[in-house]
């Protein structure tokens, strides 16, 4: 039976790599035949078994050297901590680990590392500084010119001197400015590193900015937004920037969708609500299908016929930050979207 000062040096090891999602901590005996003591961390992911169908079982079964393997290891490690890099077996199948050992009394731990899953981390985190370069080349080179174009549409169509025929085309043109505007802001949000700071403040407050914002871009294109927001309330922990950005999001998509079905009311409602406070953005639009509303919130699936796909990711994800989630409420009538914020 294995010491309980080893199985109580694993447990010590699992909880210190805590959220580690590619390690995870080993302990097993130094006899002839070795036995794994204690399983630890994410055993699940690692060795794609849990930890209780580990312990007990031949120490060798993770090795492709055997259980040879695994007496070797602890004869290593007795004369000195080590590292090496080795094929282990998970379910029968080989994998790349980083292995740290330490002798212990009656045995060896070992911290196992997933070099497999640490790859894909690792490319994982070079696409995400890829995007945020070029979102920050995307705007610099489109965004700019483009309200720069998107001021000129509107000065001319609030002019009065240009024939129907004219005022038309320019109405179109700017329809057509603002939805690409509306997607490059997803695109570029998304790609912009997460980042919270949240301070005590009114959730009220960035709620109406963002939706005086908004309204302005929208209030010649048969849209109205009602805000039925409190005037004061109570302080919570926010990111004032994030929860405008959140707020902004919502309102353009239900603004087009209001305008797919010739116009409407877009509906923004604020209350507390459980110690924190829930946002919820209704339009008048085409009820999105159910099935559709479960991976609304998955990037890069569009619900509309015009998207990214990333604005509700946006959104869900700036949600998490504070706590809290984002989905759809079965109303029978339009889209209505409900975002709650933990206090």
């Amino acid at each position: 039976m294995a010491s309980k000062a080893l199985v109580q040096l694993c447990e010590d090891l699992g909880r210190f790599l805590g959220a580690a999602h590619d390690t995870c901590a080993l302990a097993w005996d130094s006899g002839q035949s070795p036995t794994i003591a204690a399983a630890r961390g994410a055993v699940d992911r690692v060795f794609n078994a849990s930890a209780d169908s580990i312990e007990g079982s031949p120490a060798g079964t993770l090795f492709t050297g055997g259980e040879r393997a695994a007496r070797d290891l602890a004869q290593a490690a007795a004369r000195g901590p080590i590292e090496e890099h080795r094929t282990l077996l998970r379910g029968g199948q080989p994998f790349p680990a980083q292995i740290l050992l330490s002798s212990a009394p009656g045995g060896v731990v070992a911290v196992v590392r997933d070099l497999e899953a640490s790859r894909g981390v690792v490319d994982a985190a070079l696409r995400a500084d890829d995007l945020a370069r070029f979102a920050s080349l995307v705007a610099h080179e489109v965004r700019n010119p483009l309200s720069a174009v998107k001021i000129a549409l509107q000065t001319l169509e609030r002019h009065g001197t240009l024939a129907t025929n004219d005022l038309r085309r320019t109405s179109i043109a700017l329809r057509e400015v603002l939805n690409i505007e509306l997607l490059l802001n997803e695109v570029l949000e998304f790609a912009r590193p997460p980042s919270v700071t949240l301070i005590p403040g009114d959730p009220s407050t960035p709620v109406r900015d963002a939706v005086e914002g908004v309204e302005a871009e929208w209030q010649t294109r048969g849209v109205v937004f009602r805000c039925t927001v409190p005037e004061r309330m109570p302080p919570v922990a926010i990111d004032p920037v994030r929860v405008r950005t959140a707020v902004k999001i919502l309102c353009r998509q239900a603004a087009v969708a209001a305008e797919e079905v010739g116009g409407g009311f877009v509906d923004v409602a604020v209350e507390t609500r459980d110690g924190g406070w829930e946002l919820t953005v209704k339009d008048p639009g085409r009820p999105l299908p159910r099935e559709q509303r479960t991976k609304a919130f998955v990037p890069f699936t569009p619900h509309r016929a015009r998207g990214t796909g990333l604005g509700l990711a946006v959104v869900a994800r700036i949600a998490r930050e504070h706590r809290g989630e984002a989905k759809f409420l079965d109303t029978g009538e339009g889209n209505v979207i409900s975002v709650t914020f933990a206090a």
